[in-house]
């Protein structure tokens, strides 16, 4: 008799499962496509975070953003992976974090097994001003037919 209701469980659950698998992914009517490129002295910034967010409290803004790959180049995702932005003002930030020091000793729960090792200190490389949007002074306009061509020049 439990056989047989775990089963009729597993059976339901799967099926949820593939359903909501199968269901179509949210979309937000008018965005446009964004993308472009962050460079630090004329240099491409590899690995970066690029976050655009709305300059003021428009209800129909969003805020959308980007990692950059080796060349710098970054594409905007708002809600579904790179299908861009909504148009407007916004204010850029950007920062890129790597790791630092030693790496932490691995710590080990002695009850559970579980591993409580802390994750190994990072820090951002970039100009500290473009980590907030209180401090950056990076603004960009996207139009309605969206901007293929976005330069982003990091400055010390």
């Amino acid at each position: 008799m439990i056989m047989k209701k775990y089963c009729a469980f597993l059976l339901v659950f799967s099926a949820a499962s593939l359903l909501y698998g199968c269901a179509p992914k949210a979309k937000l009517s008018g965005l446009a496509p964004v993308q472009g490129v962050v460079t630090r002295d004329g240099v491409p910034v590899n690995g970066a975070s690029v976050s655009f967010s709305p300059a003021s409290g428009g209800s129909n803004m969003r805020a959308a953003s980007g990692q950059t790959d080796a060349q710098g180049q970054f594409v905007l995702t708002t809600l579904s992976p790179q299908d861009g932005a909504t148009p407007g003002e916004f204010i850029v930030t950007v920062v890129k974090f790597e790791k630092y020091g030693r790496p932490p000793t691995k710590v080990i729960d002695k009850e559970t097994g579980e591993d409580m090792t802390p994750p190994h200190p990072e820090k951002n490389i970039l100009p500290s001003k473009y980590e907030s949007r209180e401090s950056s002074d990076i603004k960009v306009t996207i139009p309605a037919s969206g901007d293929k061509n976005v330069k982003i020049e990091l400055k010390q």
